[in-house]
C-alpha cells in the first residue's frame, strides 16, 4: 500500500509539477530572452516528451487527474506538430517570389545570430508555390497613397511595430513600402514584414499592386506563420 501512495504521489508530481514546469520555463526564458531560442524549444520538446511518457502510465494506473496536464499539453503542441511534419522548413514568404519587396529596415536590425536578408531564389519559390499555390499579389481599385493610409492603419491594429515608411523617399514610380516586426504571442520570435505598393496604370485609372513578404529572424520553419500572415493581411485589406 505504500508503495502504491507512494507511485501515486510521484505520478502527480510529474504531471502537475515538473511537467508544466518545463513548457512554462522553456516558454518563459526564451520571450524574456534568459538563453538561445534552442534551449527554450528543447525545453517545451522535453515537456512533449515527458508527456507522452506519462499519460499511458496515469491512464494505465487510473489516475485521471495525472492524466490531465499530459492530455492538455499534447493538445496545445499537437497542431505544431503537425504543421512541422507537414509544412516546408522554409522561414522566407512572398508574393513575389522574382523581386521580392526587400528588408531594408530588418537589415539593419538582426543581430548576428539572426538569418540574413537576402531572398534564398528558386529553391525557395517553388517549396512556396508547391505548399501556398494561391498567394499571389493583390491588386485593388485605388491609388498608392489611399492604400497606404489603410496599410498603417492595419499594422497599428495588429500592434506591429513600424521600422520604415519610404512614403518621403518614393521611387520616380510612386512605389511605396513600409516595413515592421511581428513578435509571435508565445515565444516572442520576431518577425520581419514588408508591404510594397506599386501603382499600376491600367486606362481606366490608378490601380495598386500590393506585394508582401513576411520572414522570421530565427528557425529553420516558420510552421506556416509566415505564409498565415500575409494571406490574413491580404484579406483585411481587401475587405476595408
Amino acid at each position: 500500500m505504500e508503495t502504491f501512495f507512494t507511485y501515486r504521489w510521484l505520478l502527480g508530481s510529474l504531471s502537475y509539477g515538473l511537467l508544466p514546469l518545463l513548457g512554462i520555463v522553456g516558454v518563459v526564458g526564451t520571450r524574456w530572452h534568459w538563453w538561445p531560442y534552442t534551449l527554450g524549444l528543447m525545453l517545451v520538446v522535453a515537456a512533449f516528451g515527458l508527456a507522452i511518457l506519462l499519460l499511458p502510465l496515469a491512464l494505465w494506473h487510473r489516475q485521471w487527474l495525472a492524466a490531465l496536464p499530459p492530455v492538455l499539453l499534447l493538445m496545445l503542441l499537437f497542431p505544431f506538430l503537425l504543421r512541422g511534419l507537414t509544412l516546408p522548413a522554409i522561414h522566407d514568404i512572398s508574393t513575389d517570389t522574382r523581386h521580392p519587396p526587400p528588408l531594408t529596415a530588418a537589415a539593419r536590425l538582426r543581430g548576428a545570430g539572426d538569418h540574413g536578408t537576402d531572398y534564398a531564389g528558386e529553391a525557395l519559390a517553388r517549396q512556396q508555390a508547391a505548399t501556398w499555390p494561391t498567394l499571389a499579389p493583390l491588386v485593388l481599385p485605388y491609388p498608392p497613397e489611399q492604400l497606404h493610409r489603410r496599410v498603417l492603419t492595419l499594422i497599428a491594429q495588429r500592434g506591429w511595430t513600424l521600422t520604415s515608411d519610404t512614403t518621403a523617399d518614393m521611387t520616380a514610380n510612386n512605389q511605396r513600402q513600409l516595413e515592421a516586426v511581428v513578435s509571435s504571442r508565445l515565444f516572442g520570435f520576431r518577425d520581419d514584414v514588408a508591404i510594397r505598393l506599386t501603382p499600376v496604370d491600367t486606362g481606366s485609372g490608378v490601380y495598386t499592386k500590393v506585394d508582401m513578404r513576411s520572414a522570421s529572424r530565427v528557425g529553420k520553419s516558420d510552421l506556416g506563420a509566415n505564409a498565415e500572415r500575409i494571406r490574413a493581411f491580404l484579406a483585411d485589406l481587401e475587405q476595408q
